[in-house]
């Protein structure tokens, strides 16, 4: 059951993805809604069942996207790394650790997102654009991150009893 969730979470998170994404037709406010699920897994799970899920919300998005299979595979998989290193060394709670591990986590995945595919695709239009994404994505990700990973780890208490689960 502890695998469950975070997938259901994910494929939940894609679908309101890819609904905000058309229902309001802008591309660069829509939120991107997986990588504040791969930051929540990075800083809650341990890493061998984590990248596993990763891995597996990864393919799920490239098939969201219709990207090559494993582009937002690899993304979700170093994303969810550097999350779970970040959380490993700094301790953030509340309202401002939600916040900034958001506002990292948008940095840092839509750089290994443009990275990946410059590398992977060669020229590609996400790589050429990256500068007039960059504000609008990582501003939407940092918004949404306090209110996401509070329910994210609520819903994470119903299901695995842990002594610090109920701490925002």
């Amino acid at each position: 059951m502890s695998v469950a969730l975070p997938l259901l979470l994910g494929f939940a998170m894609l679908c309101a993805e890819v609904f905000l994404r058309e229902a309001l037709a802008a591309d660069a406010w829509a939120p991107d809604l997986l990588t504040v699920t791969l930051v929540w897994l990075g800083a809650h799970r341990p890493a061998a069942s984590g990248a596993w899920i990763a891995a597996l919300l990864g393919v799920m998005a490239d098939g969201f996207a219709g990207s090559p299979l494993g582009v937002h595979a690899l993304h979700a998989v170093l994303l969810y790394g550097a999350a779970a290193i970040l959380a490993r060394q700094v301790r953030l709670h509340g309202l401002i650790g939600n916040l900034l591990l958001g506002l990292g986590g948008g940095f840092v995945g839509l750089f290994l997102l443009a990275l990946i595919c410059r590398v992977a695709l060669g020229d590609t239009t996400l790589a050429a654009r990256i500068g007039a994404l960059l504000v609008p994505r990582v501003m939407v990700v940092a918004l949404a991150a306090p209110l996401l990973l509070p329910l994210f780890s609520r819903l994470d208490a119903l299901l695995v009893r842990r002594p610090d689960a109920d701490r925002l």
